[in-house]
């Protein structure tokens, strides 16, 4: 019985020890393969690459990847199975001389001869866009100006423009020039002082809106004469000849004696000297003379525009721009004596071909 037992317990233990080995084993078996699956691994066929397969061609260096020729490259082979050479040294001097003109050319000059026209046309356009104002220009004038040195008269206004020079011209009654002592002025104007005995006075508005006004003493004349300035965008006097209605110091005598004067109630002879027929007036027909000389007829008066000088009939009144234009205030002749540097010539008037101008 007792053996019984011990074989009994051997055979349990024995079958423990299988229990429990078993598995490891399996588990091993799994995790580590055997060397015949390796061995038929190692068989199975891999996909190869076409290139790799090839061996190298022998003298042909092999290629870094991203640097392969392309499929379609082919090679020629050198005339007469010579091997290739190179350039010489003199020929890639040259070439790279040419390569350093080009990259000098290129930095330094980088746009086309059309782009540069076509840069400095676009230029152009803009600077006249900045510098062409949003108005148009201002008309120019020139004016011919009684000034009266009467108390309570409006000093005559100057109508000046920017970027424009108004030259104001100062005469007497005859038309002489009366020179300039001195002047004075305020507001934002660029005024050039007169030289030593002139009777020029330039001026120019430095802003778009500049007002201001300029008082001028003349040689020999008690009273300053006052002048306006204003800046206008309309209109802009280039010349204003500013006559005083005096003998100035440079006054001429004239041949006939006659009444020079300017004073109220000759302001029809103001609108002809300007060359404004005044209401009510009729213009004659004038024959023996150029276009330059015209004749009115007012009132019982006949009034002669002309540059010469009148020597016949005597006149009642006369006056004079600084052009050298004349206009006379005579009684009613039909024939005038005119001189033109020292040439005598008639001038017939003709009252039937009176018409409105």
């Amino acid at each position: 019985m007792e053996q019984t037992k011990i074989i009994r317990g051997l055979f349990l233990l024995t079958g423990m020890f299988f229990v429990f080995l078993l598995p490891c084993d399996a588990v091993r078996a799994q995790s580590q393969p055997s060397e015949t699956s390796l061995f038929a691994i190692a068989a199975q066929p891999k996909p190869v690459d076409e290139e790799s397969a090839l061996p190298p061609a022998e003298g042909v260096n092999t290629r870094a990847p991203g640097l392969q020729l392309p499929p379609d490259a082919t090679f020629a082979a050198p005339p007469g199975g010579q091997a290739a050479q190179g350039p010489s040294r003199e020929e890639l001097e040259a070439q790279i001389r040419s390569q350093s003109f080009d990259a000098a050319v290129t930095g330094l000059l980088p746009l086309k001869p059309e782009e540069i026209k076509e840069m400095l046309r676009q230029y152009d356009a803009v600077q006249e866009a900045v510098e062409t104002p949003p108005y148009d220009y201002p008309t120019p004038e020139v004016v011919v100006q009684t000034v009266a040195l009467d108390p309570g008269t409006t000093p005559p206004v100057v109508k000046l423009a920017v970027n424009h020079v108004s030259t104001l011209n100062v005469m007497d009654a005859t038309g002489a020039p009366w020179p300039i002592q001195d002047i004075s002025w305020a507001g934002n104007f660029d005024i050039v002082q007169p030289e030593e005995g002139a009777n020029i006075i330039r001026m120019i508005p430095m802003t778009e809106f500049a007002r201001g006004n300029m008082s001028v003493r003349l040689l020999e004349l008690n009273t300053p004469v006052i002048f306006t300035l204003e800046t206008h965008r309309d209109v802009v006097q280039y010349r204003y000849d500013a006559r005083i209605a005096e003998y100035g110091p440079l006054a001429t005598s004239p041949l006939i004696e006659g009444g020079i004067t300017l004073a109220a109630g000759d302001s029809i002879m103001s609108a002809i000297l300007d060359g404004v027929m005044p209401p009510g007036a009729k213009k004659m027909v004038v024959k023996g003379v150029d276009g330059r000389t015209s004749a009115y007829r007012h009132d019982g008066m006949t009034y002669v525009r002309t540059p010469l000088t009148l020597l016949s009939p005597g006149w009642k009144k006369s006056v004079a721009s600084a052009d050298g234009m004349h206009v006379y205030a005579l009684s009613n002749a039909p024939v005038l004596l005119l001189s033109q540097n020292g040439t005598l010539m008639k001038a017939f008037l003709n009252s039937e071909g009176e018409a409105d101008e």
